[in-house]
């Protein structure tokens, strides 16, 4: 089963600047790449790109409709200034048409635009905790707080921050060597996050909170965006490899469990 992940209100931001042209071209090209792997946000730049048209069109129209008559009438009773620069009617009438047509537009406006935001505010633990793997798999010097050669520093220190006792799982049969940890915040949460690279120097992040329905339950594969996991649940903890491809995420959850 696949959780596609609602996109945040950054890259919301980052999707609309793309869209009016706002960005340079490094930025266009980091935008571009993130459409072409993640089809959510393929959507979204089309949906935004469509409401620029529509409303491209809205505008271009104004100028070129009649003036009401009442406005006509105004206009003709009014004192007559000298004034070199003061603004033709149609202009004026352009302006007064614009004003009606924003206060109108600002409801659906905001009906259409609300919804992901809210949505993106009630996400899951999961859906930041994929974010965050994307920033720091990238890392190398900077990649954990805490060393691996301070495993007991780190089981009392996490382990106390999310309130499960947990061990680090040795999982160097398996070719992954643990580097380190990090506390993180995932949906309000403080969540332990374990980090193990392999020889080729990929990164996968062993993650942990405490569980609040306390209820156990078996791996299950997730999928955000272009980040996999395999997620399970002890009476205490909830969990989550995140990284690599979902069929070793699922072999190394299966080898984890028992162990932590």
């Amino acid at each position: 089963m696949n959780d596609h992940a609602p996109l945040g209100e950054e890259l919301l931001v980052w999707l609309s600047a793309y869209v009016d042209g706002a960005l340079n071209d490094e930025e266009r090209a980091e935008v571009d790449k993130a459409a072409a792997q993640d089809p959510a946000i393929a959507a979204e730049l089309d949906a935004l790109f469509a409401l620029n048209d529509d409303m491209r069109d809205a505008f271009d129209g104004l100028l070129d409709m009649p003036a009401p008559p009442a406005l006509g009438d105004n206009m003709m009773s009014a004192p007559v200034v000298a004034n070199t620069n003061r603004t033709p009617w149609k202009a004026l009438a352009a302006m007064l048409l614009l004003g009606v047509f924003l206060g109108s537009a600002t409801t659906w406006i905001t009906q259409s635009v609300a919804p992901p935001l809210q949505i993106a505010t009630n996400r899951s633990w999961l859906a930041d905790v994929a974010e965050y793997h994307q920033v720091y798999a990238r890392q190398t010097r900077h990649l954990i707080e805490v060393q691996a050669s301070e495993k007991d520093h780190i089981k009392t220190w996490l382990g106390k921050e999310i309130g499960v006792a947990f061990t680090v799982p040795d999982l160097a049969n398996a070719g992954w060597t643990f580097q380190g940890a990090r506390l993180l915040v995932a949906a309000g949460k403080p969540v332990a996050q374990l980090l193990y690279t392999d020889a080729n120097g990929a990164v996968i992040a062993l993650c942990a909170l405490q569980n609040g329905s306390g209820g156990a339950a078996d791996t299950a594969l997730k999928t955000f965006g272009a980040i996999h996991m395999a997620t399970w649940k002890s009476a205490t903890g909830s969990f989550a490899l995140v990284g690599g491809a979902p069929d070793v995420l699922e072999n190394l959850a299966r080898i984890a469990a028992p162990l932590i």
